[in-house]
C-alpha cells in the first residue's frame, strides 16, 4: 500500500516565528511609546496602545503556535489508496474516498494558492460532523466554494505545484483506473 505522509514545514514555522517575534516587538514598542505615534491618524494615544496589545495578543498567538509546530512535526495530510485524510491528528481512518472526489480546482485569495476537493456528498460531511463551529466552517464553504474542503500548501513541506500534481496522479491512480 503507497501511503503519502505530508507534514509541517519546520522552514516556514521558523519564519512565521521570527515575523510574530519582530510583530511583538513592534507591538511592545507600540505600546510603550504611545505618546510619539500620535499624528494625523492616531489623535490618541489609547488607540495606539490598543493597537499594540492587540499585536502582542495576535503574535504571541503566532510565536506560541509555530514554536509548536517547530518542536513536533505535524502530520498535515495523508493520501493513500483510501482516499485523502484531510485531520490525521482527530482520526487516521477518517478519510475521503477516491469515489467521492469529483476533481480539484483552485482558487487565489490575494497571493494565496488554495486547491478545492470537488465532491459529490456534502451533505454527508455536514451531517457528520459534531462541533458546530466547524459544521458552520463547511456550509461556509460549501456556499462560498462549493465543497466543504480546501488545502492551503503554505504551512505544508510540499509547495502548492507539488501538491496538485501529487492528488491529481492519486485521483487518477485510484479512482480513474482501479
Amino acid at each position: 500500500m503507497e501511503k503519502i505522509e505530508i507534514y509541517s514545514s519546520k522552514k516556514k514555522s521558523l519564519l512565521m516565528l521570527i515575523a510574530s517575534i519582530i510583530f511583538v516587538i513592534g507591538g511592545i514598542y507600540m505600546f510603550m511609546n504611545a505618546e510619539n505615534f500620535t499624528g494625523y491618524r492616531a489623535r490618541s494615544p489609547i488607540i495606539t496602545k490598543g493597537i499594540g496589545i492587540m499585536s502582542v495578543l495576535f503574535f504571541g498567538l503566532g510565536i506560541y503556535v509555530s514554536t509548536r509546530q517547530l518542536i513536533t512535526n505535524q502530520l498535515m495530510l495523508i493520501i493513500d489508496k483510501r482516499g485523502i485524510n484531510m485531520n490525521p491528528k482527530k482520526s487516521l481512518s477518517e478519510s475521503i474516498e477516491w469515489k467521492n472526489i469529483e476533481g480539484f480546482s483552485e482558487i487565489k485569495i490575494q497571493s494565496a494558492k488554495i486547491i478545492i476537493i470537488d465532491i459529490n456528498n456534502s451533505d454527508y460531511w455536514i451531517e457528520k460532523e459534531e462541533n458546530i463551529i466547524r459544521k458552520k466552517l463547511i456550509k461556509f464553504n460549501i456556499n462560498n466554494y462549493g465543497s466543504p474542503f480546501n488545502l492551503s500548501a503554505n504551512s505544508m513541506q510540499m509547495n502548492y505545484t507539488e501538491l496538485m500534481k501529487t492528488l491529481n496522479e492519486n485521483l487518477n491512480k485510484y479512482k480513474y483506473n482501479a
